[in-house]
């Protein structure tokens, strides 16, 4: 059954605040947490939310018994674990504008990567992502003091190579969205995502347990809004929405997280990151700039 166009662009907008959103609790648990440990716990939480969501919903237990459903679900939960947390690393090694810039290539990444599994994108749409890739670059205070050494610092190749990873995994749900339930890929890449973050934090990391109480507060708290409702809703939003809008779209993060800083941290955005914001939502908006085609329209081009 298709989905009008507005309610897929509200879900992929919606992400988009959660996820900026949860750029707070990501920092505050570092105080007590390791990076991959802190994902173990979110992602964790955000898998048991979903448990009385399916008892509401009446899904069958033979869903969750599909073989293929399941080895999707590993590969969506690898590429999870490798994004989540290369970037929950490379929070706490630098700053956080340099995390949501950098994060941000895969706005660029996705139709690159996307012409190898034939996704076609008019210029239009590519002017689009390019225009808020820019925005990005203002709101998150790159304005030309990047350079090549700066990259090869940890924690920005580290956010670099998630955000490959994160383009990765989001043309991977494309893929198996439409052959599996969705609901069923979100709770299983949450599960995999879990334990490979789990297996990866008790080997390496020091604090696998948080060293207060307010280290499960911040996992529970991110793990119910970011995992169990704002991933939830990407799976689900991905089933219909165009990939590389979609994730022009989700780039959006980086202004609500900006938001967030300004309101609960007294992080001032200056004229620079408000020019950046308004280039972020000019460009969402040129991405999905209707084409003047002779030919037919696409049956499934909704977003």
């Amino acid at each position: 059954m298709k989905t009008s166009p507005l309610l897929v662009n509200g879900m992929l907008v919606l992400v988009a605040v959660l996820w900026g959103a949860g750029f707070a609790p990501q920092r505050l648990a570092m105080e007590s947490l390791d990076a991959m440990a802190f994902n173990a716990w979110r992602f964790s939480f955000g898998a048991l939310t979903l448990i009385p969501v399916f008892f509401l919903m009446g899904l069958k237990f033979s869903e969750f018994m599909k073989g293929k459903a399941i080895l999707g679900s590993l590969v969506l939960g690898m590429l999870l674990s490798a994004g989540a947390g290369l970037q929950q690393m490379s929070i706490g090694m630098t700053k956080l504008a340099n995390v949501a810039f950098i994060t941000g290539f895969y706005v660029i990444l996705v139709p690159v990567l996307g012409l190898f599994v034939a996704h076609r994108y008019p210029l239009i749409t590519w002017l689009g992502g390019s225009v808020a890739l820019l925005g990005l670059a203002l709101l998150s205070g790159f304005t030309g003091e990047l350079s090549m050494t700066d990259l090869g610092m940890q924690g920005d190749t580290l956010a670099l190579v998630g955000a490959l990873f994160w383009a990765l995994h989001l043309l991977a749900i494309t893929y198996y969205v439409v052959r599996y339930n969705q609901f069923v890929l979100a709770f299983y890449q949450f599960v995999f995502c879990a334990l490979i973050s789990a297996g990866i934090s008790i080997g390496f990391e020091e604090r696998v347990i948080p060293t207060d109480n307010m280290g499960y507060v911040w996992a529970l708290v991110n793990g119910i809004i970011v995992v169990g409702i704002a991933y939830t809703l990407q799976v689900v939003a991905l089933k219909q929405a165009k990939p590389f809008v979609a994730a022009v779209i989700f780039s959006l993060e980086s202004v609500f997280g900006a938001l967030v800083g300004y309101w609960f941290f007294n992080e001032v955005l200056g004229l620079y990151g408000l020019v950046g914001a308004l280039l972020m939502l000019f460009g969402c908006i040129l991405s999905q700039w209707p084409e003047n085609k002779k030919d037919k329209p696409q049956p499934h081009t909704l977003v």
